[in-house]
């Protein structure tokens, strides 16, 4: 049995524990911890992303259409502090529905004094009670000597604590309609990302 000491020493630590947690919501720093950047831009009257900018340049990556799974996790974007990867790569199996699809997950960083997060997708500021995303990213692929422009397939919000995801058809459907493409492709493509965003948060 618990001695009426114990019980105390256990009330102490609860109640310190409680305090602790009190003061953490109350700077923030409880929701920084469990939703990441998310947190942070959805409270649009404390932060600003008024200093958000294009990044300049083109960059590139080869995939491997004879066996997709190994294009998992390439880096097609890495400026020490920031990264943007592969994060799937598949095919509908069908024309009708797209064929080729590739998904990049970009992942920033987060602290109580802001957020960055280089992406595909430029999250906006509408008001100072909601925001809103959109695509930034245009993305082209290049097979077998062809430039084909990729059409989008989906973007995310901030879904995941450190940033988001974006996706393109990896060849326009008329790539499919002409022959140039079929859906047993086993060659490698390079795809090619510009227009990316550096997406910043900074306390008001």
């Amino acid at each position: 049995m618990q001695t009426i000491r114990q019980k105390r020493i256990a009330l102490s630590l609860l109640l310190s524990l409680i305090i602790v947690l009190g003061l953490l919501w109350r700077i923030g720093m409880l929701g920084i911890w469990t939703e990441g950047i998310g947190y942070i831009a959805d409270r649009t009257t404390e932060y600003s992303n008024d200093n958000g900018h294009d990044v300049q340049g083109d960059y590139s990556i080869a995939i491997n259409l004879a066996d997709l799974e190994s294009n998992i996790g390439k880096e097609i974007y890495n400026d020490g502090n920031y990264k943007i990867y592969v994060a799937w790569v598949n095919t509908s199996e069908s024309i009708n529905t797209g064929g080729y699809n590739i998904g990049f997950r970009s992942s920033g960083k987060y602290s109580r004094d802001g957020a960055t997060l280089v992406s595909g997708v430029k999250h906006i500021t509408l008001d100072h009670h909601s925001f809103t995303s959109e695509m930034s990213a245009k993305m082209t692929a290049q097979y077998r000597s062809v430039i084909y422009n990729s059409s989008t397939y989906g973007t995310s919000g901030l879904n995941y604590k450190d940033g988001d995801d974006f996706s393109f058809y990896i060849f326009p459907s008329e790539a499919y309609e002409s022959g140039g493409v079929t859906l047993n492709e086993t060659g490698v493509v390079q795809v090619t990302l510009s227009n990316l965003y550096k997406n910043v948060w900074t306390k008001r």
